[in-house]
């Protein structure tokens, strides 16, 4: 659970004010997010509403550098990106904290119904021409930013006594996937910042807008990326899509070389599996439901793309 906005020290809640210019006349926690630390709703004295986080040390290294690179992004990122503005950032040495616009939304519906996903899909294509070429300097290649995430989960999972019974079809085909998990960064290489934390949560929908949040994780790459990160996590929340034929009737999704499609989605399958069968971090109880979620998802399209794996 996040800690409520009370507990951020006085002397930055402070601070925060100042930047905003108004009081902080009330604050609530929204529901979502795996990451520790703290987020809130603020509504000010003058009326303006705003969403911050904030984050320490206490909190992790892990999550103060992220919330620096989310504040780096989001200060370069194009008025044309489906994102919220980011007011400002404050950051003392010790605690970061951002604010950015509310954005007055709903997640997509839980099993991702047709007009939803279209117009998110049309979101990532929006973001993917708001940013080629990347404009925020200093972003890392997608190569460089997950080498040390991806690449030998599944190997990894040789042996484990509950992968057969939680994902039959992976177990039966553990060499093969720890066979391409390697190569995960063969084919993705490219000129596009990407998000590659597109989920349900981080995705909110207003009567007519899509704002895509917590841009902690970008990399620069190749632009089907995005959707080889969002789709999984919508098979494994729904049985109603069809996601290779959502990817190919998207143009990011037809231009991708198979291969190397093949490839980002068994590492990204072995890493969530992996992670799905860790115990709960206290932070975020729910994040290995998700991530069982995501890794189901995964497996399920990569079980209609291993027919051609001859290639």
């Amino acid at each position: 659970m996040r800690s409520p906005w009370s507990t951020l020290p006085a002397a930055v809640r402070r601070a925060v004010a100042d930047a905003v210019g108004a009081p902080v006349a009330s604050a609530a926690s929204p529901p979502g997010g795996h990451t520790p630390g703290i987020a809130a709703r603020l509504v000010l004295a003058d009326g303006r509403r705003c969403f911050a986080k904030a984050a320490s040390a206490a909190h992790g290294e892990w999550v103060v550098t992220a919330y620096r690179h989310e504040a780096a992004v989001n200060a370069a990122l194009p008025p044309a990106v489906p994102a919220p503005r980011m007011w400002t950032h404050l950051d003392d040495g010790d605690w970061v904290c951002l604010v950015f616009d509310d954005v007055a939304g709903r997640f997509p519906s839980p099993d991702w119904d047709d007009g939803d996903l279209a117009r998110v899909l049309d979101a990532v294509d929006r973001s993917a021409r708001a940013l080629t070429p990347n404009p925020v300097p200093g972003a890392a290649p997608v190569r460089d930013a997950f080498a040390g995430v991806l690449g030998g989960a599944w190997a990894g999972l040789s042996g484990h006594p509950a992968l057969p019974a939680v994902d039959p079809w992976a177990a039966g085909h553990l060499a093969e996937l720890a066979a391409r998990e390697p190569r995960w960064a063969d084919g993705v290489d490219g000129d596009t910042l990407l998000h590659l934390d597109l989920r349900r949560d981080n995705v909110l929908l207003t009567a007519t807008e899509v704002a895509f949040v917590d841009w902690a994780w970008p990399a620069v790459g190749a632009p089907w990326l995005d959707l080889v990160c969002l789709l999984p996590t919508v098979a494994g929340r729904s049985g109603r899509h069809d996601v290779e034929a959502v990817f190919r009737s998207r143009a990011a999704g037809r231009a991708a070389p198979p291969a190397a499609v093949d490839a980002v989605l068994v590492a990204l399958a072995g890493y969530w599996r992996a992670g799905s069968l860790l115990p709960p971090p206290p932070y975020a109880p729910g994040l290995r439901e998700e991530q069982r979620r995501a890794a189901d998802g995964a497996t399920r399209w990569l079980r209609t793309r291993a027919a051609d794996w001859s290639r």
